[in-house]
């Protein structure tokens, strides 16, 4: 009885081990950062996906050039090509609440504009 119970226990926890890796969402997405006024942020698709879990986590890796980015609320302040945090091709940003993803703006600073790849993740 003692080696059933055991063994029942230990099937239980590995139902929850593997049912909690199917819990998460993923979405990956390519935005290109140009000289939009104001500057330019995620898809709102893509941060609060209709019918999906809302999206928790992120991480983008700027592409082909600098960027300048600010992670507070656009009405605040607002990114310039001179104002804000610059971000070097090669360089990551991690996201880790919905929040920063939703306040998030970035602009050009060159006449070339910037990509970050963005990979997503939602848990439910």
């Amino acid at each position: 009885m003692q080696g059933l119970r055991r063994c029942l226990v230990g099937v239980l926890v590995a139902c929850a081990l593997v049912g909690s890796a199917y819990a998460a969402f993923y979405d990956f997405e390519q935005i290109t950062i140009d000289a939009t006024a104001g500057g330019k942020g995620f898809t709102a698709a893509k941060i609060t996906p209709n019918g999906q879990p809302l999206m928790t986590f992120a991480q983008c890796r700027l592409e082909l050039a600098e960027i300048r980015y600010l992670w507070v609320d656009p009405a605040r302040t607002v990114v310039t090509a001179s104002v804000g945090t610059l971000l070097e091709p090669g360089e990551f940003l991690t996201f880790v609440s919905r929040e920063e993803m939703t306040n998030f703006r970035a602009i050009r600073t060159t006449a070339v504009s910037g990509q970050l790849d963005c990979t997503y993740k939602a848990v439910q």
